[in-house]
């Protein structure tokens, strides 16, 4: 497998490219570039015009124009610079006929090298924390370069080792060839009838030029893909022969154990853990659901750079702003307004039932629904193990035990939290595989082995519900069973998509025998940028043919990109983010189109998970990034769907071993001792909205409660490329802002009109100075272990700023400020009546 990252791409102007790495196997290939590899970590195998070489952290090598390559590692880090030599058109010296001999690998004397490895050093220091004026830094890097290489390591061509145009192009020919068909019935016969070429030339030609025979290379580019559909357990063994072009299943384990020493399936569960809970964009394609962090670069180019110019790498200096959006407005307060309805309040999440239970969650849950009061709660787990719910005697009798699920469901009752009741996951005793469990938590997600004793189970707690609480009472709250079903046999979903159909039909026929006017709902489908709700739809098909239409749809969606390369989705354990900052409405886009076109516009929507991400350790989560993010894509989709159930309330969850690191990129709006993060005071600031929508732009979003006006502000960037695709060459604990590299403050002047009267304006602010814990905690100095009482410091400094002003109009009210980057604002104008005392 590959990983490549592409990092930084000069301007055209400039003749080179420049990548990090992580390598798993890069198949032989060739290109008319120079490239210079450098090892950051690792040791990576390369073999160029079948020499082979080693190298080690601080190796690096120079590939010349046209020089087959390819390169095997299990883990390394690596800078490749790629020189275009006809973009070289202003030097003298004809660097096409000129030969580098630039390997560390060959030679006992690395001073040899130290300019090169300083030279990579400053492009690397200088792109990391770049100016407006980089380009020309980056020019003349690359001719310092490409001067050091003529100057030092010139070399005359050895053993003809530079191929001409033409042969490369019959190879290009003949490899573009054999890449496209290599899952069909290929034969020498069929590529030399395609060049014209007999049998016996192409043979020797094709041995000569790559170092192996034709049939050597079309089973090492059959195993290629096979090994990436090992990964993918939905796939059987022979299914993935005959899918890679192998002529049956024999000649595959055969050609496989040859190559990898033992046999596909023995090697398939050796890897599983690779896989381990991912989430599809079909049963055939997945994205790693574990993935902690986008891999940073930081330590080992800091290391690298340290190494190489005798200076550390240090986080960008304090950026002065070159210019600022401006944004002006008018606004007519006196035409039509839209009713909102306030619907991003009707869900929130905690991760499991039993997390209900404790001291810490409780705590967050009351200062939600005291500050922003929440409709109902989605959580996971209600039939987990750690809750006793189920068990059998000797016999296989069914025993129940409900007591820590009235626990869970008295108290958020008691807060005003309605429960969206999701049957999941499976009790020990009625799992069909034990062994079939994720998270740290371990939760069972295997079918039920008997069908009749879940149905059993379903219904006894239902009654039991009924009756501790009232029938009228749960006719309020919302059923469902299991969760993102639509996902990997390795995560949540079964091996076969009929095996949830029934465990729905099951227990929505249950649930509805019971009681007809139960809300009951599904399927928690999971979707993404850039995927198709394919599995959704075809659920929904399932059951509006069985008679089992769900009164209502619930969905998840985050924005993390799964689009393929080279036709495929790497099963690495990269997690990508979209690099498209209106994702979250073009899934709702895509969505209503769809529910439209099959006629299901009807059924309400409860979006019940969104996330800008899935990982835990998102290091960007704990910032005023996440704040931006909330406002932004709430109110450009104002109560488009019937919920937006953020997840998670807090950090304080059982899905991963919980960090030692109070700010460790958590997913929640608490830290895990109850820390309001920044994303925690968007939703206040949503809260204080009016009931009535007066006008919408970009930047800003304006309300009417009576004669009141509430005016709701948010300056968000969006990260780059670099980071979208799972890199953070700078990002680390303590700079989380540096991959945002066009930041500029945001001015806004808003004229309300016709307005006359005596006005108080309140503004509140949240932004890296107020109201954000992180940044709070970084001028405070990050500790190991912080104090209860460095804790509760936090907590109270942690609060958005106030300002307040008093002001008169006779026609027009004119708000005029300036946003700082990631800044949101709540601007309150209150109407003051003749004689009402102001506190300012």
């Amino acid at each position: 497998m590959e990983f490549r990252h592409e990092i930084i791409n000069f301007p055209k102007k400039l003749p080179i490219k420049f990548f990090l790495h992580r390598i798993g196997n890069v198949s032989r290939h060739w290109h008319q570039s120079l490239e210079l590899i450098v090892t950051m970590k690792g040791q990576v195998d390369i073999n160029v015009n079948n020499v082979p070489y080693q190298l080690g952290a601080g190796d690096l090598i120079l590939i010349n124009s046209n020089e087959v390559h390819e390169l095997h590692s299990e883990d390394a880090t690596m800078v490749a610079l790629q020189i275009k030599l006809e973009l070289l058109k202003e030097v003298v010296v004809d660097l096409k006929k000129m030969y580098f001999d630039c390997n560390t690998a060959k030679t006992n004397q690395p001073e040899m090298f130290r300019n090169i490895k300083r030279i990579v050093a400053q492009i690397l220091q200088h792109n990391i924390n770049a100016s407006e004026f980089i380009d020309l830094k980056n020019a003349s890097l690359v001719y310092e370069l490409i001067y050091e290489l003529c100057t030092h390591f010139s070399s005359e061509e050895q053993g003809g080792t530079r191929q001409p145009k033409e042969a490369l192009d019959r190879l290009r020919r003949i490899l573009d060839y054999v890449n496209s068909h290599y899952n069909e019935p290929l034969s020498l016969q069929e590529v030399a009838k395609q060049e014209f070429l007999s049998v016996p030339y192409l043979s020797k030609y094709f041995k000569k030029k790559l170092g192996l025979s034709f049939s050597e290379y079309l089973k090492d580019l059959r195993l290629h893909y096979a090994v990436n559909d090992l990964l993918n357990e939905s796939l059987t063994i022979d299914k993935i022969a005959a899918k890679n072009g192998f002529p049956n299943v024999r000649s595959f384990v055969t050609a496989f154990g040859e190559k990898y020493g033992e046999l596909p399936s023995i090697w398939r569960k050796k890897h599983a853990e690779e896989v381990s809970g991912s989430i599809e964009t079909t049963k055939e394609k997945s994205v790693n659901y574990y993935q902690d962090e986008p891999h940073s670069y930081h330590e080992e180019i800091s290391l690298f750079i340290e190494n190489n110019l005798g200076e550390p790498l240090v986080a960008a200096p304090p950026q002065t702003y070159l210019q600022q959006l401006s944004t002006i407005c008018q606004v007519d307060v006196n035409k039509p307004t839209v009713e909102l309805k306030h619907h991003f309040k009707n869900f929130i999440g905690v991760s499991r039932v039993k997390e209900v239970l404790f001291a810490d969650v409780q705590e967050a849950l009351r200062t939600a629904q005291q500050e922003i009061g929440f409709r109902y709660i989605k959580m996971h787990g209600l039939l987990d193990d750690d809750l006793m719910v189920y068990g059998e005697d000797s016999e296989g009798k069914a025993i129940y035990n409900f007591r820590l699920i009235d626990k869970a469901f008295d108290f958020l009752l008691s807060v005003g939290l309605k429960p969206l009741v999701q049957f999941s996951f499976m009790p020990g005793k009625l799992a069909s595989d034990l062994s079939k469990t994720v998270f740290y938590a371990n939760m069972n997600t295997s079918p039920p082995k008997d069908m009749d004793k879940w149905n059993r189970l379903i219904e006894t707690l239902t009654r039991h519900l009924i009756g501790r609480y009232g029938i009228r009472e749960v006719r309020s709250w919302m059923f469902c069973v299991w969760n993102e079903p639509s996902s990997s046999n390795l995560l949540f979903g079964f091996k076969q998509d009929e095996t949830f159909f029934s465990l729905y039909k099951n227990t929505y026929d249950t649930v509805k025998s019971i009681d007809p006017l139960l809300a009951f709902g599904g399927p928690a489908a999971f979707s993404t940028y850039n995927k198709s709700e394919d599995w959704l739809f075809s659920f929904l098909s399932f059951s509006r043919d069985h008679a089992c239409l769900p009164d209502f749809i619930t969905v998840h969606y985050y924005d993390i990109d799964l689009v393929p390369q080279n036709n495929h989705i790497s099963m690495d354990k990269q997690l990508n983010l979209s690099p498209v900052t209106d994702s979250f409405r073009q899934f709702i886009d895509r969505l209503q189109k769809r529910l439209l076109e099959e006629s299901l516009s009807d059924l309400p929507v409860y979006m019940t998970e969104w996330n800008s991400t899935v990982s835990h350790k998102d290091l960007m989560s704990d910032t005023c990034f996440k704040s931006s993010y909330v406002i932004k894509n709430i109110t450009e989709n104002y109560d488009r769907l019937d919920s937006f159930g953020y997840w998670l309330l807090t950090d304080m969850h059982e899905e991963n071993r919980l960090p030692q690191q109070l700010f460790h990129g958590g997913l929640g709006l608490f830290t895990y001792n109850n820390i309001k993060k920044p994303a925690y005071h968007a939703f206040c600031f949503l809260n204080r909205l009016g009931d009535e929508l007066v006008d919408r732009g970009e930047g800003y979003f304006i309300t009417r409660q009576g004669r009141n006006y509430q005016i709701l502000l948010h300056n968000y960037h969006h990260y780059d490329d670099i980071y979208a695709n799972g890199i953070s060459i700078s990002i680390s604990h303590k700079e989380r802002y540096s991959h945002f590299p066009n930041k500029t403050k945001r001015e806004l002047r808003l004229e309300l009109a016709p307005l006359a009267g005596n006005y108080e304006i309140k503004h509140s602010i949240v932004n890296r100075s107020y109201g954000s814990a992180y940044d709070n905690a970084l001028n405070l100095g990050q500790a190991a272990d912080w104090s209860a009482s460095d804790v509760d410091y936090l907590r109270q400094i942690s609060i958005p700023r106030i300002e307040k002003e008093l002001c008169f109009t006779s026609g027009i009210l004119t708000i005029h400020t300036v946003l700082e980057p990631f800044e949101i604002r709540l601007i309150e104008i209150s109407e003051i009546y003749e004689g009402e005392t102001i506190h300012v």
